[in-house]
């Protein structure tokens, strides 16, 4: 065959030369979509929650009003007149927490908003403040000395802190239940437990590294990592830990 069409054939390239096309994962970018589109609808739960009951204490704030002219004006707060500090800071956290949810409700309706992952977090980030704003609010509204407004704040942080350290460590308390179980984890695969394709997948994978180990136990080779313990043994399979 001639130089040009050999050339031609392989599409003005050589074979030697050829640039490797990027395989894109579709699996990858479903299953982010899925995240993006799931936490747009918690976004939406948390803002309008927010909303709601903000709009309901700025109607009725905390102490009521006056509901005569007797050496005041009917109408106004009654926490205005008597405390008018702790009134202040209780209205400018609910109207901050009340614009920020509305604002955050707008912006969600839009679906191009939210496709984005950096997008999704700076709406995230304005949904912690939000919350921290409702916080702030029911505590000027709530308390009235100083030891109350710290033991809730600092109640506040704890309770945060161990939401996101159970969030961290959920995952893999899950992986080696199912790891163990393996009733569960059939259960699980047929969809009738709240569980992830991703954890499900890397329950498999581990399993399926355990059957291969065994074989290979069984023809004399040497079992690698430790097994002193079903927890050991489930992430000395996890593919997740040894990364």
């Amino acid at each position: 065959m001639p130089f040009d069409d050999h050339h031609a054939a392989h599409g003005g390239r050589t074979s030697g030369t050829e640039v490797p096309v990027a395989v894109i994962d579709d699996a990858t970018t479903a299953e982010h979509k899925a995240w993006l589109k799931e936490m747009r609808g918690w976004l939406i739960v948390l803002a309008t929650l927010a909303a709601s009951v903000t709009y309901q204490a700025g109607l009725n704030p905390p102490g009521g009003f006056w509901q005569d002219d007797n050496r005041h004006t009917a109408g106004n707060p009654v926490l205005h007149d008597r405390v008018v500090k702790r009134y202040l800071t209780f209205y400018y956290f609910n109207a901050t927490a009340f614009a920020t949810s509305l604002v955050i409700i707008i912006l969600l309706l839009n679906e191009r908003f939210y496709k984005s992952e950096a997008k999704v977090a700076a709406l995230t980030l304005t949904t912690m403040v939000d919350l921290m704003s409702l916080v702030g609010a029911y505590i000027a509204g709530s308390t009235r000395d100083m030891p109350s407004s710290i033991y809730i704040i600092v109640l506040t942080c704890f309770l945060f802190v161990c939401v996101v350290y159970i969030s961290r460590v959920l995952p893999n308390l899950c992986f080696v239940v199912l790891f163990m179980v393996p009733g569960l984890f059939r259960v699980a695969k047929k969809g009738w437990l709240p569980v992830t394709q991703n954890l499900k997948n890397r329950v498999e994978s581990a399993k399926k590294r355990e059957e291969d180990e065994e074989e290979a136990e069984k023809k004399g080779r040497k079992k690698n990592g430790c097994s002193c313990c079903p927890c050991g043994r489930a992430f000395n399979y996890d593919e997740e830990t040894a990364a």
